[in-house]
């Protein structure tokens, strides 16, 4: 666990960004770097290299697709986590799934969001979880309810979707 400022403004926070599409991690870092609260201390391609980058460069938050060559971003946020030096782990996906919602939360990810948030989301979620906190955007959000209502059995599928269903940000089965 980290003694952190990080509300305060007073520690920078040591971002990680472990995405295979280097244009994604250029256009990342370029937008993160512009936040003076934040400091982008590696770029990975692999899960391999994230977990090695990891342990070197000692992120306080990780940005972690899950779609990688080789070990891939599950595995790689469960090795991440398992370092022990309390590395935070945001999953950045474009096609957020049940399965890889529930996944990626129990390899320790304390949060999961799109690669189509606004920028302004990315930095809160990126300050939310490097503050020790869960970070899901709406549509997980909208997943880990439905998953929820269906594991009690108390609700059909429909009938919760529909309530949950909106014309922006529709549950995605």
């Amino acid at each position: 666990m980290f003694d952190t400022g990080f509300a305060s403004g007073r520690q920078k926070i040591r971002v990680l960004l472990a995405d295979d599409h280097l244009v994604l991690r250029a256009g990342l870092r370029a937008l993160l770097e512009k936040d003076p609260g934040l400091v982008v201390v590696g770029e990975a391609g692999t899960g391999h290299e994230a977990v090695a980058l990891a342990k070197t460069a000692r992120p306080h938050v990780v940005l972690m697709d899950l779609a990688m060559p080789g070990t891939g971003g599950i595995e790689a946020t469960r090795r991440i986590v398992a370092l022990g030096f309390g590395a935070k782990v945001l999953v950045l996906t474009a096609l957020p799934q049940e399965l890889q919602l529930s996944e990626a939360l129990e390899a320790g990810a304390s949060g999961f969001m799109g690669k189509i948030a606004p920028v302004e989301e990315l930095t809160r979620a990126i300050r939310t979880v490097a503050d020790d906190r869960l970070f899901l955007d709406e549509d997980a959000a909208r997943l880990m309810v439905l998953l929820r209502y269906r594991k009690a059995g108390q609700v059909d599928d429909e009938r919760v979707s529909k309530r949950l269903h909106r014309r922006k940000y529709p549950v995605r089965r």
